[in-house]
């Protein structure tokens, strides 16, 4: 089956990273994606074992960070090659060196900053105030100064810079659906001219800043947008999630964005129904390598069995 439409049209890779010699392997909740300079997938999961380093075959390279995450939600990989893990159950951000050793450490563990929010489990949890770094941090990306973008999404309204050694350098956002300001900003992405584009979920948009977080624009033709990838073509990869019988009751999507801000192409798969016995399956985490190929990280609240969370759809 062919997803999209145009010159953006894919194909599903059956099966990929799910190993025959490698059967305790099977990803489900994969919260983030990176890719590096030799294609190689870097995969976030919620697991023990929380990140695995894959080849664009499928084979697994690597795995690291045991023990240091409380509920994994953002990957990126800077220029430098190192490797950041968000974390937004503890409040923190860690980077891991090019050969996996945890180096630092961005925020107090298990110290949120106060935004008056309650926490997941609680009805009345919203977000009553900005505040610092951070409250349930979601992703990251960084620019070609090696400056760092943190979306501070669950428990709190803001976007975070800090500079590549880590220093923080200043947060702009409030709570609300106005120009610049946020209702969870769930996803970052940033292209060659350091425009940066914030997936504002819960307000259904994405947003343009500068460098300076001044606000630029916004895209509205989006369904709880989740997460942003950019290509070497300059083209935006936004994911969407939704929680009830949206786009063809496909669980999520894939939109394909021109830097003008009119839509390309969109993937969807019909056949992937939303099912009020799982709940919803959100594509979460994305990766697109040199060739083009897209990888899809889902979590969900249930998964039925024998499903996989990771998917990778080649251009065609």
């Amino acid at each position: 089956m062919t997803y999209g439409s145009g010159e953006y049209c894919y194909e599903c890779v059956e099966g990929w990273g799910q190993p025959e010699d490698r059967k305790e392997i099977r990803f489900q909740k994969v919260a983030g994606l990176a890719s590096d300079r030799e294609d190689n997938i870097y995969v976030l999961t919620r697991t023990e074992t929380p990140i695995y380093v894959m080849n664009k075959e499928g084979e697994v390279l690597d795995t690291f960070g045991t023990g240091v995450f409380g509920r994994a939600h953002g990957l990126h990989r800077s220029a430098d090659g190192c490797i950041w893990g968000v974390d937004d159950m503890r409040h923190a951000v860690y980077r891991f060196s090019p050969e996996h050793r945890l180096t630092m450490t961005l925020g107090t563990p298990d110290h949120p900053s106060d935004t008056g929010y309650l926490g997941r489990d609680v009805p009345q949890n919203k977000v009553l105030r900005e505040a610092g770094p951070f409250n349930r941090p979601t992703r990251m990306t960084s620019d070609s100064d090696g400056n760092l973008y943190i979306s501070d999404g669950y428990g709190n309204a803001r976007i975070h810079k800090f500079s590549s050694d880590g220093q923080w350098l200043k947060s702009w956002g409030k709570p609300g659906d106005g120009p610049g300001e946020f209702n969870l900003p769930h996803g970052i992405g940033i292209d060659r001219q350091n425009i940066l584009y914030v997936a504002d979920r819960q307000n259904n948009r994405v947003q343009l800043f500068d460098r300076e977080g001044r606000y630029l624009d916004q895209w509205t033709d989006f369904y709880r947008p989740s997460d942003i990838n950019i290509d070497k073509d300059g083209m935006i990869f936004v994911t969407e999630c939704l929680r009830s019988n949206h786009f063809s009751c496909s669980p999520s999507r894939v939109t394909i964005v021109r830097p003008d801000g009119k839509i390309a192409a969109r993937l969807f798969d019909p056949e992937q129904s939303y099912d009020s016995a799982y709940g919803h399956h959100c594509a979460h985490g994305m990766a697109i390598d040199s060739e083009g190929s897209i990888y899809i990280g889902n979590v969900g609240l249930r998964f039925p069995k024998g499903f996989t969370g990771l998917w990778k759809y080649r251009r065609v």
